[in-house]
């Protein structure tokens, strides 16, 4: 009969492994998400195909929300099979809720980029349906779709941007992943052996003075592109 330590640790193995499998699946439906929400504009060209797209993306956001929570779930079973210990798997149960924790705010992000960009598209539709009653309304709509144009093509320009951070957020978020997989082996060799242990610490404390740096450079980049449009 087995103990219920080891009973723990299949459960804890099992759990973690959907944990992986399921940040897996989200990384590749966020990236879809992404391209769809970036390709909006551009793929409605008519009414029937713009709401195509939408409920195509609707679909898509339900289905990561849905993993999102399963994950969220996922998270929840692992702290309750650790119950508090301080081993390595508190360290891997941390890891995975910041994952979590990554991978909702970029949903979040690609949500509020699609709804701007419905908002635009539903705008400019309606701008172009406008009936030309006269030489004066035609001027007046003539500039303000030139107008709208430009606003459409800064925008643009800052969900390139946008876009440039989102795959530098995905590649950071996966050699996070790769990190942390090696980090949880050294994990269990450092509790073996001490000075192993000491080393692990210092890569830890590298790892989160890298991280504030980096951040910090992306966001100012993004700062200062967002104030640069909206002074020209």
């Amino acid at each position: 009969m087995a103990s219920p330590a080891v009973g723990n640790t299949r459960i804890w193995e099992d759990l973690r492994k959907e944990a992986r499998k399921l940040e897996g699946e989200l990384d590749v439906k966020l990236a879809s998400y992404g391209k769809l929400c970036s390709g909006f504009e551009a793929g409605g060209k008519g009414p029937g195909s713009a709401a195509a797209a939408d409920q195509l993306a609707r679909q898509k956001a339900a289905e990561i929300e849905s993993l999102l929570q399963r994950l969220s779930d996922v998270n929840h079973d692992m702290s309750s099979v650790i119950a508090g210990a301080a081993d390595s798997r508190s360290h891997t149960l941390a890891r995975h809720r910041d994952i979590l924790q990554d991978l909702t705010q970029e949903f979040r992000r690609l949500d509020y980029q699609l709804g701007a960009a419905r908002d635009r598209a539903e705008l400019l539709a309606g701008g172009a349906e406008l009936p030309l009653l006269s030489v004066q309304v035609a001027s007046s709509s003539g500039a303000l779709l030139r107008e709208r144009a430009t606003l459409s093509s800064s925008t643009n320009y800052v969900d390139d941007m946008l876009a440039q951070a989102q795959s530098v957020s995905r590649g950071l978020l996966e050699q996070r992943r790769i990190f942390g997989n090696v980090q949880d082996n050294l994990g269990t060799i450092g509790e073996k052996f001490p000075a192993i242990s000491g080393l692990l610490n210092a890569i830890r404390r590298k790892k989160s003075k890298d991280t504030l740096v980096l951040s910090g450079v992306i966001a100012s980049c993004i700062v200062f592109t967002i104030i640069y449009l909206f002074s020209r």
